[in-house]
């Protein structure tokens, strides 16, 4: 009597870890949807199964709860930042100051733009944690702008009474969420459009005019 020989399962176990993985990622793409667009509140786990197209029990036992999703949603809505964040560091690369704030505005559209249903969401939660995040990540948005304010306040050409970090002050502000949110997501300005105003926005509001070519103050 032949031994029976065990098949390996690698395939089989590899399959099974990539219909889960396509699971969890339905059950997310169901909750940016619907969390987002419908509000943390009024959406229940119900709704989001059905959403998903998966049992009320799978999204139960990949996620536990509703502010375990949330909270796993928001972990992976911004793989694009650390691609983003290197405008801000080549910044100095350009000479012109205007140069500088239209990278400014680029950073901003292409921060904003995969994201920006999400930032709204963390501030409109009522979840502290992530109220707490999104506040972290706006501090850390200020803190990038740092050297910018250096290199304006170097430059001399801010406008009369501003110094280096009242530029930062203004740039932060004008490229805040909420601003991209407005415009883009309420009164439905493309991107392109947010990007080329901030730019122009950013040049009117911190820059002094060049003076002309042979001029002598």
């Amino acid at each position: 009597m032949k031994a029976t020989v065990k098949r390996p399962r690698r395939y089989s176990n590899t399959l099974r870890q990539e219909q889960a993985q396509l699971t969890r990622q339905r059950i997310l793409d169901a909750a940016r949807r619907l969390l987002v667009s419908g509000g943390y509140t009024q959406v229940t786990m119900q709704d989001l199964a059905r959403e998903a197209g998966v049992a009320y029990q799978t999204v139960y036992s990949q996620f536990g709860n509703k502010v375990q999703l949330a909270h796993e949603l928001i972990a992976c809505g911004f793989p694009h930042v650390s691609e983003v964040v290197v405008l801000l560091e080549q910044i100095s690369e350009v000479a012109a100051p205007e140069a500088w704030l239209r990278t400014v505005a680029t950073f901003a559209r292409r921060l904003h733009e995969p994201c920006a249903d999400l930032h709204r969401f963390m501030r409109q939660s009522g979840d502290p944690e992530l109220i707490g995040r999104y506040r972290e990540v706006q501090a850390s948005r200020l803190k990038r702008f740092a050297r910018l304010g250096h290199l304006l306040e170097r430059g001399g050409r801010l406008r009369r009474g501003l110094n280096g970090a009242d530029a930062i002050d203004v740039i932060w502000t004008m490229t805040s969420p909420e601003t991209y949110e407005q415009l883009v997501l309420d009164r439905r300005w493309t991107p392109q459009r947010y990007e080329e105003w901030l730019a122009g926005a950013l040049v009117d509001l911190i820059l002094a005019a060049e003076p002309a070519v042979g001029h002598r103050p």
